[in-house]
């Protein structure tokens, strides 16, 4: 509102720079007639803005700035009782059941609102940051906790996506455990805990299985006969001989069916897939299975004894087979033969194996199956190939894991496998064949570096470079003392001590033989570089050596106006100007020395 009214040249009026002329003469008589005319104007923009109810608060004005006043003080009220309702609302913001984008976007809601009715005071994302962390759940605090002890704290959106990654990766490793289903062979939901307690009161053991005593056995079913009280091993019932299998390499635990399977739930819904009236795709089953007698074209007995044991440990005989004809998408029957009946079965089984054997093909893909026959030309790059097991398909990987390692020749897998070594040993071990299997490595890229080097050989974390600087001279001056040296300089010196001005960085030095010589170079330093520039030492910045924590220079310092500044324990790094100019000038001086072959004692 402010905007147009300014943009209407109306704002001298509301704001009250302008008021009424006083009545007089002809002149004084067109300023009054403008301002009424501007005050109008202004009265009826503001009274069309508001509503009814705020209307009734402002009715008695009688000027455009008496409004304005009038709304600004009804506003600045409700703002500070809504201010103070939502900032008791940041305090007590829990995440609850809500997902990290959603928590995320609330607290940000929140401090967007209060910004804008307090921007004197804004929120900043150091504080928005601790009031995410005191809300979040239980669960993420160990994490938290991980990323608060890293050298370099993420910025909030990195943190956000951070929580989202650990949230996401929660979700996807999320135990899974067998939902007793007795028309599923197995079903897959998710766990509610990391280590759910086991309900029928068993023991767990060391390695987390849970064990049981000879009282729980009464709670278990028999695979063969279905009684409680025993297992298959100790049944004493022994199943007929005859018409068990058509050939002899069926053991028994294949005549009592292969067919278990798993229909997979998905993680983000708590309803299994209804899959009634499909079919499951299953390449561990050794045959066709469906309990619904109505979709069979053709049907007779079954004269064998095989069974169906479910994840309840049910047992489900198989009393007929036949055969069911579906259509497929494109309206062509598929024909499924020797498909077994079995009664109280609530899933349709569609064995890959049966479906192999009809000349047919099963395709997998990651997001579909297909069910292929009359392949006259199929183009893929093989990657591997499985051999057929009677009725199971296995892939064997053993040989492919030795050939993956034996061919690799990449010269930083190399330097990693051998403890990061360098990378010209590592080309020298390479053309002197000086270890056996070691591959002939192309080591071209020698200057690259690896991240892990970086962090795991690296004495101390870089510390940010600050940019700050003074604006005018002796605003602040670096000190620092380097000593004592193996050589005394040929005058006797065995220190140096400089001063280094933060403005243009000029550089004085003076040399001493002893530490306690430094109060009275300083002395000499602030006399000299005033003198000459017209300026005061405002502050002094330095280590806490004991040359410069001295009674007599800080009673100094403190009657003459200097402020100090002392770096924290065992942090050169916090007078860096001052170690870095020592170093450059130590360098510069052996540079010579060694150059000219001089002595060393002429270093000062």
């Amino acid at each position: 509102m402010e905007s147009y009214l300014v943009s209407e040249d109306l704002w001298d009026v509301v704001g009250g720079s302008s008021t009424r002329p006083p009545t007089g003469d002809a002149a004084t008589a067109e300023a009054t007639k403008e301002w009424t005319r501007k005050n109008a104007k202004a009265e009826f923009a503001l009274k069309r803005s508001i509503s009814a109810g705020i209307f009734e608060h402002v009715s008695r004005c009688t000027s455009a700035s008496s409004i304005w006043q009038a709304l600004d003080q009804l506003f600045n009220k409700k703002n500070k009782a809504r201010l103070q309702l939502l900032e008791n609302e940041l305090a007590n913001a829990k995440q609850g059941e809500s997902s990290i984008s959603e928590f995320f976007i609330k607290v940000k809601n929140l401090c967007s609102e209060i910004n804008t009715l307090n921007p004197e005071e804004s929120i900043s994302e150091a504080h928005l940051k601790r009031v995410i962390i005191r809300g979040l759940r239980s669960e993420y605090i160990p994490f938290v906790t991980s990323v608060q002890g890293w050298a370099t704290q993420p910025s909030l959106e990195e943190f956000e996506n951070l929580l989202a990654s650990q949230e996401s990766l929660a979700q996807q490793m999320a135990g899974v455990k067998i939902h007793e289903d007795s028309g599923s062979a197995f079903v897959v939901r998710r766990q509610q805990g990391l280590n759910p307690k086991p309900k029928d009161g068993g023991q767990r053991n060391y390695d987390g299985r849970q064990g049981s005593s000879m009282g729980d056995k009464k709670k278990f079913k028999c695979y063969r006969c279905g009684k409680l009280g025993h297992f298959k091993k100790d049944c004493r019932v022994k199943l007929k001989e005859t018409n068990m299998a058509e050939s002899k390499d069926h053991t028994e635990d294949e005549e009592w069916g292969k067919c278990f399977t798993v229909e997979a739930a998905s993680l983000g819904t708590s309803n299994p897939i209804k899959v009634e009236n499909n079919w499951i795709v299953d390449s561990g089953c050794n045959h066709h299975i469906t309990g619904d007698e109505k979709l069979f074209s053709s049907l007779q007995h079954h004269d064998g004894k095989e069974a169906i044991i479910t994840a309840d440990n049910s047992i489900h005989h198989v009393e007929k087979e036949g055969t069911i004809v579906i259509k497929g998408d494109d309206g062509s029957p598929i024909t499924l033969k020797n498909v077994y009946h079995v009664p109280g079965v609530k899933k349709n089984l569609l064995s890959v194996v049966n479906a192999v054997d009809s000349g047919n093909y099963v395709l997998f893909g990651p997001k579909d199956v297909k069910y292929l026959k009359n392949i006259q030309e199929l183009k893929a790059d093989v990657v591997h190939t499985g051999a057929r097991v009677k009725d199971l398909y296995v892939l064997s990987a053993s040989n492919t894991y030795v050939e993956k390692m034996s061919t690799n020749d990449n010269a930083f897998i190399w330097h990693a496998r051998l403890g990061h070594i360098n990378m010209t040993k590592l080309k020298v071990m390479v053309n002197k064949d000086l270890v056996n299997g070691l591959p002939k490595l192309k080591i071209q890229d020698e200057g690259r570096l690896c991240e892990g080097c970086q962090y795991g050989k690296s004495h101390i974390l870089p510390f940010d470079h600050s940019t700050s600087r003074c604006n005018a001279p002796l605003e602040k001056v670096h000190s620092d003392l380097m000593g004592p040296t193996r050589t005394p300089s040929y005058s006797g010196y065995r220190y140096m001590l400089l001063f280094v001005d933060d403005f243009s960085r000029y550089t004085w030095v003076y040399f001493v033989k002893e530490k306690s010589e430094v109060f009275s170079k300083f002395q000499e330093f602030k006399i000299t570089v005033e003198g000459e520039l017209g300026r005061k030492i405002k502050t002094l910045r330095t280590d806490n050596g004991g040359e410069f924590m001295s009674k007599d220079f800080l009673s100094f310092c403190r009657n003459h106006g200097i402020k100090r500044e002392f770096t924290c324990p065992y942090t050169p790094q916090q007078n860096g100007v001052a170690e870095r100019k020592i170093r450059h000038l130590s360098e510069t001086c052996r540079s010579w020395l060694h150059g000219k072959d001089l002595p060393k004692d002429l270093w000062a």
